[in-house]
């Protein structure tokens, strides 16, 4: 296996697990000197570097894997790390943001630089496991050329179409969840106000055809627990969606009362 020098913008909860699974993998790894897991990532053999520009200019795969796009705008576009990387480098941004702003970065690229939207889905667990879902936007060269970092943390990796795409089945896949998640929370409190223990009715629920990866969240958290836990995320995700749809002069009408909760 080649070994590949890799770049990494966001040792957050997911980033500091895709870091670890990379430098696990034999590659070499500088990251930028922030995050919760940056003493982690180091003792597992990461440079870390206070620089976005150095960082991005020596690096093979660039991951970026922050909170939201104006991070990601920053980190990139307004220290000047996306135009110092150099000719046959591969961005590959884990953010979940706008499908606008991912062709934005496939535009301002520089000249032989490839721009890949790699939205994931799964969390922490699936993460260190390397068995994260990524939704792909950019061309197929670009995807291959990082396939060794990428299939470091994803078993899972699908081409979906141009610059944008990946982040648009994302946010689908986020807005499907949140309807998801609020319905089963709702499903929850009716089964509690009726006298049912919740956490024994999400156990039959699960085992049944009502079965969800969001009712399966209920097992040992309360509606209220699990609401508040995601709301942050969700909130971010679902405006974005609605934003995207709205663009894009999609109906979104049946998902108004999820677009409500969490605006």
């Amino acid at each position: 296996m080649a070994v590949m020098k890799v770049g990494w913008i966001g040792l957050g909860g997911i980033g500091s697990n895709m870091a670890a699974r990379v430098l696990g993998a034999g590659h070499e790894l500088t990251a930028y000197a922030r995050g919760a897991g940056q003493a982690a990532t180091a003792e597992k053999g990461a440079r870390l570097v206070p620089d976005y520009v150095e960082i991005a200019a020596g690096c093979d795969v660039l991951g970026v894997c922050v909170f939201s796009d104006a991070q990601a705008r920053e980190a990139l576009i307004d220290s000047g790390a996306l135009a110092a990387m150099r000719p046959g480098a591969v961005l590959a941004v884990h953010t979940t943001g706008s499908p606008a702003f991912a062709r934005e970065l496939g535009a301002l690229a520089p000249a032989g630089v490839e721009v890949l939207d790699a939205c994931f889905s799964g969390g922490p667990d699936d993460t260190a496991r390397g068995e994260l879902t990524l939704m792909v936007g950019g061309n197929a060269a670009g995807l291959e050329a990082a396939r060794p970092v990428l299939s470091t943390y994803a078993n899972r990796i699908h081409l979906l179409g141009p610059h944008g795409a990946g982040q648009t089945l994302k946010l689908l896949n986020n807005l499907l969840f949140a309807s998801n998640l609020k319905q089963a929370a709702e499903v929850i409190e009716a089964a509690t106000a009726q006298g049912l223990d919740p956490k024994a009715s999400a156990r039959v629920i699960q085992e049944s055809s009502g079965s969800s990866r969001a009712m399966g969240l209920f097992l040992n958290a309360t509606p209220d627990q699990m609401l508040k836990a995601v709301r942050h995320y969700m909130v971010k995700d679902v405006h974005a969606a609605e934003a995207a749809a709205r663009d894009s002069g999609v109906e979104l009408s049946s998902f108004a009362a999820v677009l409500d909760y969490f605006r």
